[in-house]
């Protein structure tokens, strides 16, 4: 498992269909997340950087902690499928910033340990933004109101223009 960001004008690409994608920041607070593949659509899940609410929270169908919320968080509810060109795989020893350095790579420990639930969370995500609505109960609803539109961005992430992701 690796650590990436992800092109910019991809992200704005996205939005383009679905408005509940984070921004990228413009590079200023660019998505650090991971690629997983599920039901053979590599998709991407952003971290949350560590809050003290994070220490709190439980983890959830649409949320994991990472050491507990001491190394922040991944969003499933912000998971989106990416194709490889808007990939940008992150090298962490080119972290200048030794704190944000030793966070990357505790992060990074911790998500390699934990990677078998990381992709049960990822899979059962999926299928809830998949699900019809009246099969789900209250809670799962409403994961899939706050998740971003799976079904619609997997339709459109494959008929992306690669060319317009060069940052």
């Amino acid at each position: 498992m690796r650590f990436y960001n992800i092109k910019e004008g991809y992200v704005q690409y996205l939005r383009e269909f679905d408005n509940k994608i984070a921004m990228n920041k413009n590079g200023t607070r660019p998505y650090v997340g991971i690629v997983l593949e599920v039901n053979g659509v590599k998709y991407y899940a952003p971290f949350s950087s560590p809050k003290p609410k994070h220490l709190k929270m439980k983890n959830s169908k649409d949320f994991r902690k990472i050491n507990q919320g001491k190394y922040g968080a991944i969003n499933f509810n912000n998971m989106i499928p990416v194709i490889d060109d808007a990939l940008i795989e992150f090298d962490i020893e080119k972290i200048k910033d030794e704190k944000y350095k030793r966070l990357l790579q505790n992060q990074y420990k911790y998500i390699r340990a934990d990677e078998k639930q990381i992709m049960k969370v990822a899979e059962k995500l999926r299928s809830i933004a998949f699900a019809k609505d009246e099969s789900l109960n209250y809670n799962d609803k409403a994961i899939k109101r706050r998740t971003c539109n799976l079904p619609l961005l997997e339709k459109v992430y494959d008929q992306a223009d690669k060319t317009d992701f060069k940052h």
